[in-house]
């Protein structure tokens, strides 16, 4: 029932973007993202380091943009997230751009566990490497509170501007 819920959120959210022309008013802010390399800090060799996804992403700078794909997660699901951003102004010779938001992710975050859904924060580091191409470093700390652990990764996303 998630599932559907979130698929049905993220197919809205992107259609009504393509018919609104909002998300691509400026082109430098529209991306087709890549999921390329999950790297965890513990555990790691019971992971799958490739990640292979694809997604969309309108992040303009110094507003609130949002973010929708899938991708394999490491332990080989198909995961789904969406949720929204803001980007920073670009910085150290318009190179270098900050984003900060928060996803619905459905994965599964345990090995041999069952999928879940939850909200997640989304911090990252934008490196333009050409005119329309950018790096996307981000990831998340260790987290151990509760019932609840988190093994450190760092995700890395290819994304192309194609507008």
């Amino acid at each position: 029932m998630k599932i559907r819920i979130f698929k049905f959120v993220a197919a809205v959210v992107l259609i009504g973007s393509l018919f609104s022309g909002n998300a691509f008013a400026k082109t430098e802010n529209s991306y087709l993202v890549l999921s390329t390399v999950a790297l965890h800090f513990e555990n790691f060799d019971e992971r799958n380091a490739f990640t292979p996804g694809i997604g969309w992403e309108y992040s303009p700078s110094s507003r609130i943009g949002w973010h929708a794909g899938t991708l394999s997660d490491s332990f080989g699901y198909q995961s789904y997230y969406g949720g929204l951003v803001y980007a920073s102004r670009p910085m150290v010779f318009s190179r270098v751009r900050l984003l900060l938001g928060a996803s619905v992710v459905h994965k599964q975050f345990k090995k041999n566990g069952d999928p879940e859904t939850k909200l997640l924060p989304f911090p990252a580091v934008e490196l333009k490497l050409s005119k329309r191409s950018v790096l996307n470093i981000s990831g998340s700390p260790a987290v151990d509170f509760g019932n609840q652990r988190n093994n450190a990764v760092m995700f890395f996303q290819y994304k192309l501007d194609l507008l």
